[in-house]
């Protein structure tokens, strides 16, 4: 088994372990010749303060130029050049008897501790040291002093645990998260506006509903997290005759506006009922494929209700409830400088962000958060 690169972009490799290192203790990470993928997930023993559970972090970037030939990466050593080119390393070698992949457990905060020494070095070497029984990813971060003289110190990060190939595949961390048919898709608004929303959140509730349409309307409610049976819904006012705010809801009939959902599934937050309403969002159109029943053949039945609610109830309003903490470790994100976010929702069941990352070829870094109470 044999590990051995250069990072030639250690300013990213720091912002992607300082997001992973949010989300969970255990950083998992997958090495193979093509790319390196990170997961993590924030398990319910993580923060017993703050509670949590089910929060997912996922990210594959590419290894190295996979669009440069050999003989083009050895004559392109200019690093600047590499590194505009979107790969994490270069001079990039990994054999293992599982097709070449490599699968470890470590600390989170040990590679961040690591990486943050590594921000302002002129080289950063990493590869795989000691015994199969004892192994270390070791980081050897060369800076210069005032005389320019090289100034090499060696960090040593403790492996937890070595994964096999089947191992890897019984560990959840590694699977990459998604939403298979998302109820809405939106483009949510920049990630440090929703921070300092948050920020007053924060001492109001644990709990956030997040609310979307296909029409740009987003809107994020405090809840004290309790999830409505049906015969538990509180008597409304009737939509047509409720004043609702401008930009709550456009065409939409006699669609129930989002405050009104809301009430109805999670009743009201016992502090204070706050919202936050953001419109002329921008919905992508998301490429889908066909879907199939279990016997193979097409659903055409569910396309049909999927454009109905497309091209007929637009300012339909799907909600999904979730910890204001989990929030707030997604938008951690920020650091990575986003270039674009979508956020795909599952009625009651789950949302998902793609952080779409900069230079890096369409490299993302996502997070999967199920609702409340439904893990």
């Amino acid at each position: 088994m044999r590990l051995k690169a250069t990072i030639q972009r250690n300013l990213l490799f720091f912002k992607l372990a300082q997001a992973v290192e949010k989300v969970g203790k255990s950083l998992y990470i997958k090495f193979s010749k093509d790319f390196v993928a990170f997961g993590a997930n924030h398990g319910i023993g993580d923060d017993p303060n703050e509670g949590g559970g089910g929060l997912q972090c996922w990210s594959r970037l590419p290894a190295v130029n996979t669009r440069l030939t050999l003989r083009q990466s050895i004559i392109i050593r200019d690093k600047k050049i590499q590194s505009l080119m979107g790969a994490l390393f270069y001079g990039y070698q990994i054999h293992s008897n599982s097709n070449d992949e490599i699968n470890i457990e470590l600390k989170a905060e040990d590679l961040l501790l690591a990486m943050k020494s590594a921000i302002n070095s002129s080289s950063v070497t990493m590869r795989m040291t000691g015994r199969t029984a004892d192994p270390y990813l070791t980081f050897v971060v060369t800076t210069e002093d005032h005389l320019g003289n090289a100034r090499p110190i060696t960090l040593d990060i403790p492996i937890l645990k070595i994964l096999t190939a089947s191992g890897a595949e019984d560990t959840h961390a590694f699977d990459e998260p998604g939403i298979d048919d998302p109820d809405v898709y939106i483009m949510p608004p920049q990630l440090d506006r929703l921070r300092n929303m948050l920020t007053s959140y924060k001492g109001l509730c644990d709990y956030v509903v997040i609310s979307a349409n296909l029409q740009g309307d987003m809107v994020f409610t405090t809840s004290n997290g309790d999830i409505l049976d049906d015969r538990d819904v509180p008597s409304l006012t009737p939509p047509q005759t409720r004043t609702l705010s401008s930009g709550s809801r456009r065409g939409g009939g006699n669609e129930p506006s989002a405050t009104e959902q809301i009430m109805r599934r999670y009743g009201e937050a016992e502090k204070a009922q706050v919202e936050t309403r953001f419109s002329n969002l921008f919905n992508p159109p998301l490429a889908e494929a066909p879907q199939r029943n279990t016997d193979g053949t097409y659903d055409s039945r569910r396309d049909e209700l999927k454009a109905d609610r497309t091209i007929n109830r637009p300012g339909k309003f799907d909600s999904v409830m979730i910890r204001v903490s989990d929030l707030q470790r997604v938008l951690q994100s920020q650091n990575v400088r986003p270039q674009n976010v979508i956020c795909s929702l599952l009625d009651n069941q789950s949302i998902l962000f793609m952080v779409y990352m900069r230079d890096t070829d369409n490299a993302t870094l996502v997070y999967f958060i199920p609702q409340a109470g439904c893990i």
